[in-house]
């Protein structure tokens, strides 16, 4: 996965920080993984709710995120955030606060385009955790660096892990939304990943201690159109 918020791919020390935030995603996100099939990919689910966020003017100004983890992996998750069963907000505050510290550097596992061209993401400062039932959530506010006008440019984003260990999709039932929107007559259309029967054998081939591949988690991520005007 590239973004214009990381280091170009192809240089060891960026392979290096992969590796590392591999690893931190591992203890923070797959604690469960001695409980999946070491061969399958991916490990978790996230259902992905998205808002993009308009300003009066019609440009958008930031994009909205909230993560849904499935059962098995919030139960895990659980154990490191809750020992004790209890969760506390104070805890889940934390556990929210390490994410996006340790995603930051990757552009939040989100690329955004304009016209093709990678639009920055600033630093997130508005974030939380909390259970929903028994799925712990993350949610997030991802500022533009510099407001796209959708009407000028086609605008285009995704939401992935690269390595494919966790798979992120928007439920049908629940697309992505549009916020401030009177007058603008925007519309959002969602296109579902097709990867080849090639690709899926090599996702599903893989090892669980396998080193992370940039590459991987795009050729199985959505795409989220916004058009206006």
């Amino acid at each position: 996965m590239t973004s214009a918020s990381r280091t170009p791919a192809g240089s060891d020390p960026h392979r290096a920080r992969m590796q590392r935030l591999a690893g931190k995603l591992a203890a923070l996100l797959a604690v469960l993984l001695v409980s999946v099939d070491s061969r399958a990919h991916p490990h978790a689910w996230i259902d992905v709710e998205s808002t993009i966020v308009l300003s009066s003017d019609g440009v958008i100004s930031a994009i909205e995120e909230t993560w849904v983890f499935d059962e098995l992996y919030t139960a895990g998750l659980m154990e490191e955030i809750a020992p004790d069963g209890r969760p506390q907000q104070a805890a889940l505050g934390q556990f929210a606060a390490r994410v996006i510290e340790d995603l930051g550097p990757y552009g939040y596992f989100m690329r955004v385009t304009a016209d093709g061209r990678l639009v920055r993401l600033a630093a997130v400062t508005q974030f939380r955790s909390e259970m929903k039932g028994l799925q712990l959530s993350l949610s997030f506010t991802a500022p533009l660096d510099e407001p796209v006008d959708p009407k000028r440019h086609a605008v285009q984003f995704s939401v992935f892990d690269p390595s494919y260990f966790i798979q992120m999709s928007h439920r049908p039932e629940a697309p992505p939304t549009l916020k401030n929107d009177p007058g603008h007559h925007c519309r959002v259309r969602v296109e579902r990943a097709d990867p080849s029967p090639e690709t899926i054998l090599r996702a599903f081939s893989l090892d669980r201690g396998a080193s992370p591949q940039e590459d991987l988690g795009r050729l199985f991520a959505e795409k989220v159109f916004v058009q206006c005007g």
